[in-house]
Parts: structure tokens; C-alpha cells; sequence
């Protein structure tokens, strides 16, 4: 995977800031490379999503990181937040394999319910012209087939059903599933960063009311948004190993050490 910091004012003070930080990136970017850098021929369909969804956490970290490295503290935590839901995931399938499943038909009825959402400002036609590799009667016979699989009860009261909101548990549920250390960082990798992509207050007035103080605490959340990703990048790689037995824990051992080294003793 080629990646490129860039050259800035904002990426020359993030290495002056952090001299550590390179030679730990260099290590890690090679730990994920033995990870999913290989020939890969999945036997089932827990391996097939778990093994993508761990390379677009992949993805997800170079993207906070290179937002990071250049200042952009919101943006970094935007991305860390889908990376946060994906690790979790992951881990939650991996300890039940036959939700794997459910996660790949449930993308019906999400197609569906964005399918409605488009129509509902621009015509059948333009949709269809637009989407190009599947058409608007399509997204809803595939719908239809998979409907009766996700109904739930909405209320236990009146024992009304419904389409289920989710592929499965929430997305909190999950994390007390998966356990340690996920619900450590539940809090500023989702809950927190979920504030800064919806449209909230939080979103509207994201800097302090003293303007001196922006470009520091502009800093401080995009290197916590690195931190964080950091982390999780390396529990996709533990689940990945546990997963597929790569034997990869020393290496993952070395990369947590360099957690500390870059990060916390800093």
C-alpha cells in the first residue's frame, strides 16, 4: 500500500513534535503487511467479510493519520469513529461466526432504506441512471427476499413488529460482547466523534470561544484521534490472528510497545 505524508507547515511540526513516531510507523505499516499483504483465499463467509472489513480498518488508519499529521484534529476523529465500529465488528463476528451472514443481507435493507431516501427528492429514472450497476426495482426484490429475516418486535408492550434498525445488537452491545479493552475507548473513538459528523451544537461551534487556543487543541484531537486508531488498528491485527493464525503476536507486541514509547510516555 503506498502512502505519502506530504510536506506542510502542520506535518513538519507533527514529526518535530514526535521524533519516535516514524520508526514505529515503519514497523507498524510492515506488521500489516504480513497481515493482509498475502495471498488469501477465503474457506467461508466469516473469513471472506472479516478479512475485508480488517483491510478497510487498514485504510481507515491512514486516513486518520494523515489528517493527523496535517492538523485536522475533527476530521481524524470522524474517520476514527467508523474504524471503531468496524474493529468492533469484527471482533463481535469473529466471536460469532454465523452473524457473518446476517451482516452481508442486511445490506438490503440498508440499500432499501436509501433507495426511499433518494426518491423521495429525485425520480426513479435519475436513480437508476445514477446508481448504473443496479436499478431502483432491484433494490427492492432483493429487499423482499431478505425483509422476513430482520423482523423484530418494536414494542413489547403492544408486541407491534418491525424491520430490525440493525444487522444485529447495537453497536454498544457489541462492545460489552467483544470485552476488554474495546469499551475503554467506546467513549472518545465513537461516542464523542459521533457529535462532529451528525449535524449537533457540538458540530456547529467546534472550536473554543478563545481563538488562541484553536491550534492547540486542533493538535491535541488529531493526535488523540492517532493515538486512538493506532489501537485499534492493532486489535483488527490481533482478531486478524486469531482469525487465520498467522502468528503475528510478537510482532503485534513490539507495535504495542511502540504505543507507549511514541504516545503515552511522551
Amino acid at each position: 500500500m503506498d502512502f505519502e505524508f506530504g510536506q506542510t507547515t502542520q506535518s513538519e511540526a507533527f514529526f518535530d513534535r514526535n521524533p519516535k513516531f516514524y520508526p514505529a510507523f515503519e514497523r507498524l505499516m510492515a506488521l500489516t503487511n504480513k497481515c493482509f499483504g498475502r495471498s488469501f483465499q477465503p474457506k467461508n463467509r466469516t473469513e471472506h467479510i472479516c478479512f475485508s472489513l480488517g483491510q478497510t480498518c487498514r485504510q481507515d488508519f491512514l486516513e486518520v493519520l494523515f489528517l493527523a499529521a496535517h492538523g485536522y484534529g475533527i476530521g481524524a476523529s470522524k474517520v476514527l469513529r467508523g474504524l471503531y465500529e468496524r474493529a468492533v465488528a469484527l471482533a463481535y463476528m469473529i466471536r460469532h461466526p454465523e452473524k457473518a451472514e446476517r451482516f452481508v443481507r442486511f445490506a438490503a435493507l440498508q440499500e432499501y432504506k436509501a433507495m426511499n431516501a433518494a426518491l423521495s427528492i429525485v425520480s426513479e429514472k435519475e436513480f437508476d441512471e445514477s446508481m448504473k450497476s443496479v436499478t431502483a426495482s432491484q433494490v427492492r426484490e432483493l429487499y423482499e427476499q431478505v425483509k422476513p429475516e430482520f423482523q423484530t418486535t418494536l414494542c413489547k408492550k403492544c408486541g407491534h413488529k418491525g424491520t430490525a434498525f440493525s444487522w444485529d445488537i447495537d453497536v454498544a452491545s457489541m462492545v460489552r460482547d467483544a470485552g476488554d479493552p474495546y469499551g475503554r475507548y467506546y467513549l472518545g473513538a465513537y461516542a464523542i466523534p459521533n457529535f462532529h459528523i451528525h449535524a449537533t451544537l457540538a458540530s456547529a461551534f467546534p472550536d473554543s470561544p478563545n481563538e488562541e487556543q484553536t491550534p492547540e487543541r486542533n493538535r491535541h484531537e488529531a493526535e488523540f484521534a492517532l493515538l486512538n486508531a493506532t489501537i485499534m488498528l492493532l486489535l483488527v491485527i490481533r482478531s486478524q490472528d486469531a482469525l487465520f493464525s498467522l502468528n503475528l503476536a510478537v510482532d503485534i507486541d513490539k507495535c504495542e510497545k511502540d504505543v507507549a514509547d511514541v504516545w503515552i510516555q511522551s
